[in-house]
């Protein structure tokens, strides 16, 4: 699939997915559940201050369930508390600050994390790319470990096979395609390559140290006698830092004109997290994936 409107004519739930939004205080937050896109999946549950999500509502003349929470910290636990009660299949982080609401979420009494790392993982449409391309992480995990980056490995591959990638191909980016003794990440690529040939051959093709180009463009590939079955056909793109990561993601919105749809992942459900400056059509499109990766039939 190439484009994320595919991505929607293709889903399909015996049930309504339930989405639990944290502090749904305002009508941005609102809006995004409702989009046109998404509202005939979902039954949203609202959590926060109830006048003002009332009060929002009757405006905009929607109805939904309201959770009435006081203070940003309630709304936080009330939603991982529904979530323990499986009253609530993925989560959406509304006006709050992103640091209380991922406190409750990896508490180690209360919360949710399953796994050892919570990761970003952001699904893009690339006018210039024949299909859906993942990267992950630029914006949670700052500088992975070589333990770390096999983490995020594994949420990639989850949410490739929610949306029907079997065994998706994955680039370990480098600068070059060639391990480097003076780049550190280079060597860790070509190890945690041969360290999932080994132990999960199955679960994806993988490729790494491989460069951005290789990993994109099967003209390059071509060009340089590059074989790989990686190479001009990734799924997922894996980088050495946060930084590496953010820079490609934002020059692919801006530059390219890609749109993007990001999740957090590593607890017992998806949960969307998008950027303040993000527009209501990248939150719906966020939403999507939330729904493959969390329906119930």
């Amino acid at each position: 699939m190439q484009k994320f409107d595919e991505l929607l004519a293709n889903f399909s739930s015996d049930k309504k997915i339930r989405i639990g939004v944290v502090c749904a205080n305002d009508e941005v937050t609102i809006q995004s559940v409702f989009n046109e896109k998404v509202r005939e999946y979902l039954e949203p549950i609202l959590i926060g201050d109830e006048e003002k999500i009332s009060g929002i509502l009757a405006q905009l003349g929607l109805s939904a369930r309201i959770v009435s929470a006081d203070t940003e910290e309630a709304c936080a636990a009330i939603g991982v508390e529904m979530v323990h009660k499986k009253e609530i299949d993925f989560l959406m982080k509304g006006h709050i600050q992103t640091r209380t609401f991922l406190k409750a979420v990896v508490d180690r009494e209360k919360g949710i994390a399953t796994s050892a790392l919570l990761s970003h993982v952001a699904l893009n449409e690339i006018p210039s790319y024949h299909k859906l391309l993942l990267t992950t992480d630029g914006g949670m995990v700052t500088a992975p470990s070589k333990a770390d980056k096999k983490i995020l490995i594994q949420h990639g591959i989850e949410v490739m096979n929610k949306i029907g990638i079997k065994k998706p191909k994955v680039g370990l980016l480098a600068a070059a395609e060639k391990v480097n003794p003076k780049i550190a990440s280079t060597i860790e690529a070509e190890e945690i390559m041969n360290e999932l040939q080994a132990e999960a051959p199955d679960s994806c093709w993988i490729d790494g140290p491989i460069s951005l180009d290789l990993s994109l463009s099967k003209e390059v590939a071509e060009i340089k006698h590059y074989d790989s079955p990686v190479a001009g056909d990734a799924d997922i793109v894996v980088g050495p830092d946060i930084t590496t990561m953010n820079v490609l993601g934002k020059s692919l919105t801006i530059l390219a004109g890609a749109k993007m749809a990001g999740l957090i992942m590593g607890a017992s459900v998806p949960i969307v997290m998008v950027s303040r400056g993000s527009t209501e059509e990248e939150k719906a499109y966020s939403i999507v994936v939330a729904m493959y990766c969390s329906k119930r039939g």
